[in-house]
């Protein structure tokens, strides 16, 4: 797993050096290719080759059809494509944050004790402790962290899905899959730690624990070092999201507006309606299908009283650990809410992403 996460890591400086470094691009991309690094990985060394070889190609083949010259560096671009991340990001998930608030109530062992499966009961529970202002617990990290998360998922989506296209002339489902799992997997660079600060914040108010400020968090974990607990599993959650999430979504956004087209009589829907509808059609069942791994990585991440063993277990002890002493069907534990959550939020976020970026690409500034 930490030869996919230093790919993870090369493929988010190679997203980066696609939008700031261009016309560099074919040498920066020659350069990856030959370091020592990269040879040395016992795991992923094939797939970290492969891919960082379609870099330059990629490239070459943007310089061909763009004529860019050295002067060109689009950085004005970069901003705006990472701009556009952000906002779209922050409106998606703040539009939904109090169910994922919900969610992650009933994801802990000690939340399933108290609401079992009722998410209504969780959040009367919660508004009655801290009115409205609890539902959104841990929103400012969220908020904080969807810049570099959407940035990172959302381009390195389109820049894998350049190159598979590039490379072979067109882009197959399997390529879809493919450029979507990587973007995900990429995602958990910045993910991660957003998700431990989050589930500590948001599970901290439990008899065992007090409530917890960003900075007892960062010291609760151990530091840099324990933002990454749980990242397998985050892995595991955001692959198969993403894999799904992103092919799904561009099928949908156009079969959408001519399906709305047959039902209001020939008139055209509206973009950002369809590109919604079409957003919300393929979030809600990447997040059903990922909701095991989702359950286990909340399980890894929650705050818990000192001393407690979890806190030494690995993602498949977890796992094992859920189904041996609750059952398989805890695994999907909260998955109406991850469903309902993700439908508003992704919704939201991958139409204005995508009308944004169609504005800014007629505005000559992307």
């Amino acid at each position: 797993f930490r030869s996919f996460l230093l790919v993870a890591f090369l493929l988010v400086a190679c997203e980066f050096a696609v939008l700031i470094i261009l016309p560099a691009g074919p040498l920066f991309g020659g350069i990856l290719v030959r370091y020592p690094l990269i040879r040395t990985m016992k795991s992923g060394r094939a797939l970290a080759q492969r891919l960082l070889l379609l870099l330059p190609l990629h490239l070459s083949h943007y310089h061909a059809v763009h004529s860019l010259a050295v002067s060109d560096v689009p950085v004005a671009s970069a901003l705006v494509h990472t701009s556009i991340g952000a906002v779209s990001g922050c409106v998606g998930a703040l539009s939904a944050y109090p169910l994922d608030m919900v969610k992650s109530q009933l994801q802990t062992d000690y939340g399933r004790e108290k609401y079992g499966t009722s998410g209504v009961k969780a959040a009367v529970d919660i508004f009655r402790t801290a009115g409205i202002i609890g539902f959104y617990r841990g929103a400012l990290v969220n908020v904080m962290g969807i810049a570099p998360e959407k940035t990172i998922k959302l381009g390195v989506n389109d820049f894998m899905r350049g190159c598979i296209t590039s490379q072979v002339g067109c882009l197959p489902l399997g390529g879809e899959v493919v450029a979507g799992g990587l973007a995900g997997l990429c995602q958990v660079v910045a993910t991660n730690p957003l998700e431990v600060i989050k589930v500590r914040i948001q599970t901290s108010n439990d008899e065992k624990t007090k409530p917890l400020s960003i900075v007892e968090v960062f010291n609760d974990v151990g530091g840099f070092g324990g933002l990454y607990k749980g990242a397998d599993a985050c892995a595991m959650r955001d692959v198969v999201f993403s894999a799904f999430l992103f092919p799904a979504f561009a099928h949908a956004k156009v079969a959408v507006p001519i399906y709305l087209a047959a039902v209001l009589g020939g008139v055209e829907p509206s973009h950002f309606l369809s590109n919604l509808l079409a957003g919300s059609v393929a979030a809600a069942p990447a997040a059903f299908i990922a909701t095991p791994a989702d359950v286990v990585k909340t399980r890894l991440q929650q705050a818990r009283g000192a001393g407690n063993i979890v806190e030494d277990m690995n993602t498949f002890d977890m796992a094992k650990s859920i189904v041996d002493a609750e059952g398989l069907q805890v695994l999907f534990s909260g998955w109406f809410e991850r469903v309902i959550r993700s439908i508003p939020q992704f919704g939201v976020t991958l139409s204005l992403f995508d009308i944004l970026s169609t504005k800014a690409a007629e505005a000559g500034v992307m």
